[in-house]
């Protein structure tokens, strides 16, 4: 392969994570529009058609995602859990609990931000609407933790550089950079969850160990926000 040849399949790489991140940001923009629609009879067609498009969005992610992963990968991602997986799943949600816990007291007493800027945003979305509270809820479970994992840990790590820890540095970092934030601490409560879903992801080699892990965080963290929006 010549070097021509090597850029241009650099090139590709980077062209196919850039379009999969900037998918990533499209349905939180459709849930802002569906807020907008409600309560307006007359563009009820449009506020279904905007609703259809917010999976659809998520589904063709989904598919472009996994369609990268296992095409760059080097074994299987879909093999059979076993009993070190849930226990490596558990013992990281655990560690994630502890940092966080630190990151966000940090949070308040040095920055005075009861929680974070990404967290926030998201309650203002959910809070939106009754549409808009199920929507982001079913998809902060369900359809966020494999498209996210798909994406950053299938893809990301698939696509760039070579050293274990070095995909595992580049996933958390690009992780905690896609979700919003205000201070430091709340950017590395991100960042420290993306480094270690990509080490869940890395040492079990299989894709379902960090979608489980990431379910359990959004699982959490979404009864705890619809507790308080209702």
């Amino acid at each position: 392969m010549t070097s021509i040849d090597l850029v241009l399949a650099w090139l590709w790489r980077v062209l196919v994570m850039a379009g999969l991140l900037v998918g990533i940001q499209v349905p939180p923009m459709l849930l802002r529009l569906i807020n907008e629609l409600i309560g307006q009879p007359a563009l009820v067609g449009w506020q279904i058609a905007a609703t259809c498009l917010y999976f659809l969005v998520f589904a063709i992610v989904a598919m472009v995602a996994g369609v990268t992963m296992r095409h760059y990968a080097v074994s299987d991602q879909w093999t059979r859990l076993t009993p070190h997986d849930w226990r490596l799943v558990w013992g990281s949600y655990f560690c994630i609990i502890l940092c966080e816990g630190a990151f966000e007291l940090v949070n308040r007493l040095v920055y005075s931000q009861s929680e974070t800027e990404n967290n926030s945003i998201i309650k203002n979305l959910m809070s939106g609407s009754t549409i808009a509270l199920w929507l982001m809820g079913f998809s902060a479970v369900i359809l966020t933790p494999i498209v996210e994992e798909l994406i950053f840990r299938g893809a990301l790590m698939n696509l760039f550089l070579n050293h274990g820890s070095l995909k595992i540095i580049l996933s958390g970092l690009v992780f905690g950079s896609l979700h919003s934030s205000s201070t430091l601490a709340s950017w590395l409560i991100y960042v420290m969850m993306g480094l270690i879903l990509a080490t869940v992801y890395w040492h079990s080699h299989k894709i379902q160990t960090s979608i489980l892990l990431h379910f359990v965080i959004n699982a959490a963290a979404m009864g705890v926000m619809i507790y308080q929006i209702t």
